[in-house]
């Protein structure tokens, strides 16, 4: 689906180690994106590889310098709302971390205090 050729001229993305609070470099990877939007949204597959197409699509044309998980994640919300898609938009939405990593806390956690040490953990 994608072209390995395309990638390779990509610049690293860079994202901060959420366990050792530094920045890293990491290949850019398109799949990431697809398989982010099945787990954290409401899109069908097919929905997810649309958008993560165009967001591919977008990145291999802008000629970026600096390529940011952040950025990345702010790519696809914009595309999401571009094909109106807001539902899945609104799960996509950073809260301080992914939406859907909250809701999996919730439904892990086994009481009240926990779940607010995890929340006062990531702030």
């Amino acid at each position: 689906m994608f072209d390995e050729k395309i990638i390779q001229s990509f610049p690293k993305v860079l994202y901060k180690d959420k366990k050792e609070g530094i920045v890293k470099k990491n290949k850019f990877d398109p799949n990431r994106i697809y398989d982010r939007l099945v787990k954290e949204t409401s899109l069908s597959e097919k929905d997810a590889e649309k958008v993560t197409l165009d967001v591919f699509r977008f990145i291999a044309s802008s000629n970026l310098k600096i390529l940011t998980a952040p950025l990345i994640r702010e790519l696809v919300s914009y595309t999401l709302s571009k094909f109106g898609f807001e539902i899945a938009r609104l799960q996509n939405t950073r809260i301080g971390f992914p939406y859907h990593d909250l809701v999996e806390k919730i439904e892990e956690c086994q009481d009240i205090n926990e779940l607010k040490e995890f929340i006062y953990q990531e702030f």
